[in-house]
C-alpha cells in the first residue's frame, strides 16, 4: 500500500514539471479577440447608440405631445359637453316653465269660462233692456219735443180739427169739439165760422194739453188728445214686441190726461 502510494506521487510530481506560473495577458494571447472590431465599428456603435437615444427622445415627445393633446382634447370636449349640456338643460328647463305655465293658466281660466258666458249672456239681456229703454227714452222725448213744437206752432191744432171735420159722417146729431182753451180761442178765430155750419159747438176743457181735443156727440165721439195719441204709439210698440219678452218697463204714462169722454 505504501509503495503504491510513493508511485503515484512521483508520477504527480513528474506531471507537476509540465505546469508552469501564470503571467497577466497571457489569457488574451491564448484566446485573442475576435477579428473585425475595429475602430470603424466602435463609431458606427456610438452612432447607433445615438441614433437609439434619438428616437427614444422623439418617442417621448410624441407620447409628451399625445398626451398632451388628449388632455387638451378631453378639456374641450368637456367645455363642449358642459355647453351642450347647459344649453339642453335650458331648453328642458324652459319647456318644462312653459308646460307649467299654461298647466297653471288653464286651472286658473277654467272656473272664468262659465263666469265668460254668463257674462255674455247678461250683455245680450243687457243689450236687450237698454235697446228697450232707448226706445222709451226717444218716445219720452220726442213727447217732449212734440209739445215744444206745438207750444211754437200752435196752429198745428187747426190741422187736426180739420181731420175731425172731415170724419163727421161717423158722428151723428149735434157735436161738441173739446179744446183746450188757448186753443179754443186760436180756432175759434181761424174757422168758428166753419164749425157752426158743420152744426159743431166749440167747449172748453182746461184737461187737454194744447195741441189736442176731442169730439162728442150723442153715438159717440172722437179722441184726438195727446194723451190718446201717446197711449196709441205705445199700443203699436206692444204689438210690434209681441213676439219677445218685454224687458223694459212702460213709459210712464201718468201725465197723460184722461181718455175718458168729458160732459159739459
Amino acid at each position: 500500500m505504501a509503495t503504491s502510494d510513493r508511485r503515484r506521487g512521483a508520477n504527480s510530481y513528474a506531471d507537476g514539471e509540465r505546469w508552469h506560473r501564470w503571467q497577466m495577458g497571457e489569457l488574451e494571447r491564448q484566446h485573442p479577440a475576435p477579428a473585425g472590431h475595429t475602430e470603424g465599428e466602435h463609431a458606427e456603435a456610438a452612432a447607433a447608440q445615438q441614433q437609439s437615444a434619438k428616437a427614444a427622445a422623439l418617442r417621448a415627445e410624441a407620447e409628451l405631445a399625445r398626451n398632451q393633446g388628449y388632455e387638451a382634447g378631453h378639456a374641450e370636449g368637456h367645455a363642449e359637453g358642459y355647453r351642450d349640456g347647459y344649453a339642453e338643460g335650458l331648453a328642458a328647463a324652459n319647456a318644462a316653465a312653459e308646460l307649467e305655465f299654461h298647466k297653471r293658466v288653464s286651472l286658473h281660466l277654467t272656473p272664468l269660462a262659465g263666469l265668460a258666458q254668463s257674462f255674455r249672456e247678461a250683455l245680450a239681456q243687457l243689450d236687450d233692456e237698454t235697446a228697450n229703454q232707448l226706445v222709451e227714452l226717444a218716445l219720452i222725448t220726442g213727447r217732449q219735443l212734440a209739445g215744444e213744437s206745438l207750444a211754437a206752432n200752435p196752429e198745428h191744432i187747426l190741422s187736426v180739427v180739420r181731420e175731425l171735420l172731415e170724419a163727421d159722417h161717423s158722428l151723428n146729431g149735434k157735436s161738441r169739439l173739446w179744446l183746450h182753451p188757448d186753443d179754443l180761442t186760436l180756432v175759434s178765430a181761424a174757422i168758428g165760422d166753419t164749425l157752426e155750419a158743420s152744426g159743431w159747438e166749440c167747449c172748453a176743457d182746461h184737461s187737454l194739453e194744447r195741441g189736442g181735443c176731442r169730439v162728442t156727440s150723442a153715438n159717440g165721439g172722437l179722441d184726438a188728445s195727446l194723451g190718446t195719441q201717446w197711449k196709441a204709439i205705445l199700443d203699436q210698440r206692444r204689438r210690434r214686441q209681441s213676439s219677445a219678452p218685454d224687458t223694459g218697463a212702460e213709459p210712464d204714462t201718468s201725465d197723460a190726461p184722461d181718455a175718458a169722454d168729458h160732459d159739459e
